[in-house]
């Protein structure tokens, strides 16, 4: 059996935008809410292809929602940044940023968002190998998103539950997830969290092949009908390798080299490690011996590769995580400008207040005074003062 590969889905701080790049740009470049939330949409398009420069957007969103105490703003920048972070493996820090939001999130009432803060707070704790916690997180975060009947979120975060639970190896109980993720994946229109690859982990995982088999040839259909070239690659692969258990190796040849060649196309160089390496043992069992030499090489190049590239990803991260530093010492003083000037406001209150008072006091003493001042005032038409003639 191969290890599997469980991945725990992030739900985004922001949705309910059609995402036109250039619309986006445009509109980032202001200064108001609108700009607030267009820079965190475009921190979602980058943050797998460029992540500084994905990382910018959100800090601009940042200051510009800082400059006026936008908190929605403010909670989306720190969702972003939280992944930023998690992406980067600096997890005390992702959960850090994410806590922030959920807190901000829950002042202004955004049930949305305080459900998206939960789920990633739970994959926080799943990176920390806290299972149970991070359970915890994830199922108040379903049952919000129930309640508000994002359905997309929804197929998310079982898919979270799913992948946490089989983690576990509880595959039961994953599958049930899985199970309740299909019922709603299957009635809406577009959700990224495909969960018919994932239940067929799980059926593998347990040695059921014949359904594991259904279950990724459903995922390879959903991958073909959403023209997702990457998703049929892995479709294919898995395909292959539950045949090669079942001994099948002449059909696991044909599949694993479609799945070479969806690779290919989009150069997705851990996937075409594992593949080289498989196709490299199935022509070593026919006796093709120079095909089976040459997909080691292939294998080996890209390992090496992908050796090479993680190094030199580390530095960059170092640098990105760098640059992130730096801002946050920017993100701090901003924070303490806007307390002085809150206390500034609030010391010019209480002035005008002391005035104001002052002023009525004043006004009172005066009133008083000149009401004395009348009644002490000689009236010579008073009778007393009448001269006898």
């Amino acid at each position: 059996m191969r290890l599997l590969v469980i991945t725990l889905f992030l739900l985004a701080g922001l949705s309910g935008w059609a995402l036109d790049l250039d619309s986006l740009e445009q509109v980032a470049q202001g200064t108001d809410r609108g700009a607030i939330k267009a820079n965190n949409l475009l921190y979602n398009q980058y943050i797998n292809s460029n992540p500084k420069k994905a990382l910018d957007f959100t800090l601009k969103a940042l200051d510009l929602a800082l400059g006026i105490e936008d908190k929605e703003g403010i909670a989306a920048s720190y969702n972003n940044i939280g992944v930023f972070y998690k992406n980067h493996g600096v997890v005390d820090k992702a959960m850090n940023y994410h806590l922030q939001s959920m807190q901000l999130n829950k002042e202004i009432n955004n049930a949305k968002g305080y459900a998206y803060s939960l789920n990633n707070i739970g994959t926080i704790y799943s990176m920390k190998g806290q299972p149970k916690k991070a359970l915890e997180y994830f199922l108040q975060s379903y049952w919000l998103l129930d309640s508000l009947k994002d359905q997309k979120n929804m197929v998310g975060a079982l898919n979270n539950l799913g992948n946490t639970y089989l983690a576990m190896g509880e595959d039961y109980r994953a599958i049930g997830f899985y199970k309740k993720a299909i019922k709603i994946f299957d009635k809406i229109e577009h959700s990224e969290f495909d969960p018919y690859s994932n239940i067929g982990n799980a059926y593998f995982q347990r040695g059921e092949l014949e359904r594991a088999r259904k279950y990724y040839e459903l995922s390879l259909q959903t991958s073909i009908a959403k023209k997702d070239i990457v998703g049929q690659a892995f479709a294919y692969h898995n395909l292959s390798t539950l045949l090669i258990d079942q001994g099948k190796k002449k059909e696991a040849l044909q599949l694993e080299l479609k799945a070479l060649s969806n690779a290919q196309n989009v150069i997705n160089k851990p996937l075409l490690k594992d593949i080289h390496l498989s196709l490299a043992n199935l022509y070593y069992s026919q006796g093709n011996i120079e095909e089976a030499y040459d997909n080691r090489v292939l294998y080996d190049a890209y390992r090496n590769d992908i050796v090479n590239e993680t190094s030199s990803k580390k530095l960059a991260d170092l640098e990105v995580t760098f640059h992130m530093l730096e801002k946050e010492k920017e993100i701090a003083l901003i924070k303490k400008e806007n307390e002085v000037n809150k206390l500034r406001v609030s010391n010019t209150k209480t002035i005008v207040i002391i005035a104001i008072m002052g002023a009525i006091i004043l006004l009172g003493g005066i009133i008083i005074y000149f009401s004395l001042k009348k009644g002490n005032k000689i009236n010579l038409l008073d009778p007393r003062w009448k001269v006898k003639e």
